[in-house]
C-alpha cells in the first residue's frame, strides 16, 4: 500500500511542480496605449487593474497618444513576456520601433486591440499588420450597432470559453486575411459582416487580435472575459492555476 502510495506520489510532483513554479512567476504583461479616441488608455488601465486583482499578472504599461514619436518605459517590454498593443498610427524613433520589432521577431504572444493593425507607420504596418496578426486592416464603417458572433467553426478554442454573443458600434472592415489565421468572432451590421477576431502564429509565437474595443466594449463581460482568455492562451498559461485564491 505504501509503496503504491510513494508511487502515486512521485507521479503528481512534476505536475504539483509546475503548477506550483506558473504560480510562483507572475505573468509580465506590457501595455501600449496610444489611441485617443477610443480611449485607450482609461480602459487599459481599468482592464490591467482587473488582471491583478483576479490573477498572478504584473502589468507594467508606456501610455502614449496617437502619432507618439517617443514612449515613456518602452524598455520594459524587454522583460515582459505578452506585449498587449492599442495604440494608433504612433511614429516612434527608430531604436524604440526596433524593440517593439524585437518581440514580435522573437515569436513572443502579442494580444492586439482595435487599432493595433495601424498602431505603426506605413512600412512597420505593413509587416505587423499582414504577416504578424494575419490580417488587414481596411477602414471602418460608421456608428452603425454591430451583432458580434463567435464562428461556429471556431466553438472549441479555447478563447471563447464562456464568451457568449455581445453588440458593439464602428464595425472594421477586414482585408484578406493569412490563409493560416483562423476567425473566432464575426460583426455584422446588416448590410456588412467582417471577421472581428482572430489569432495567428508568427516566428511561432501566439497572435490574437480584435478589432472591436471601443470604449463601451470594456464594460461588456463577455468582451472582458475575451480579452482574458486571449491573454492566458497567447502566453500558453493555465488561467485556473494563475487565478489568485479568493478573499474570505
Amino acid at each position: 500500500m505504501l509503496r503504491c502510495l510513494g508511487i502515486i506520489v512521485f507521479l503528481l510532483t512534476p505536475a504539483t511542480h509546475a503548477i506550483a513554479q506558473e504560480r510562483s512567476q507572475p505573468l509580465k504583461i506590457h501595455m501600449i496605449s496610444g489611441s485617443k479616441e477610443y480611449k485607450s488608455e482609461e480602459s487599459l488601465q481599468a482592464f490591467s487593474q482587473f488582471l491583478e486583482r483576479e490573477y498572478h499578472v504584473t502589468c507594467s504599461a508606456s501610455w502614449g497618444r496617437d502619432g507618439a514619436t517617443q514612449l515613456e518605459n518602452l524598455e520594459a517590454l524587454q522583460d515582459a513576456e505578452l506585449m498587449l498593443i492599442f495604440a494608433r498610427r504612433m511614429k516612434l524613433a527608430e531604436a524604440q520601433m526596433a524593440m517593439i520589432r524585437k518581440h514580435w521577431e522573437a515569436g513572443k504572444p502579442i494580444v492586439g486591440i482595435r487599432t493595433a493593425g495601424h498602431a505603426f507607420q506605413s512600412a512597420d504596418n505593413e509587416l505587423f499588420d499582414r504577416k504578424v496578426r494575419g490580417g488587414h486592416y481596411a477602414g471602418h464603417y460608421g456608428g452603425e450597432e454591430v451583432k458580434v458572433q463567435n464562428d461556429p467553426a471556431a466553438a472549441a478554442h479555447p478563447v471563447l470559453a464562456e464568451v457568449g454573443s455581445f453588440t458593439s458600434t464602428k464595425l472594421y472592415k477586414a482585408g484578406e486575411l493569412d490563409p493560416t489565421t483562423t476567425v473566432l468572432q464575426t460583426g455584422d451590421i446588416g448590410k456588412a459582416k467582417h471577421p472581428v477576431t482572430i489569432v495567428h502564429e508568427y516566428n511561432g509565437g501566439r497572435t490574437f487580435f480584435t478589432s472591436l474595443g471601443v470604449p463601451a466594449d470594456f464594460e461588456d463581460p463577455d468582451f472582458r472575459r475575451l480579452l482574458g482568455n486571449a491573454v492566458f492562451w497567447t502566453t500558453q498559461r493555465d488561467p485556473a492555476t494563475m487565478k489568485k485564491p479568493s478573499s474570505p
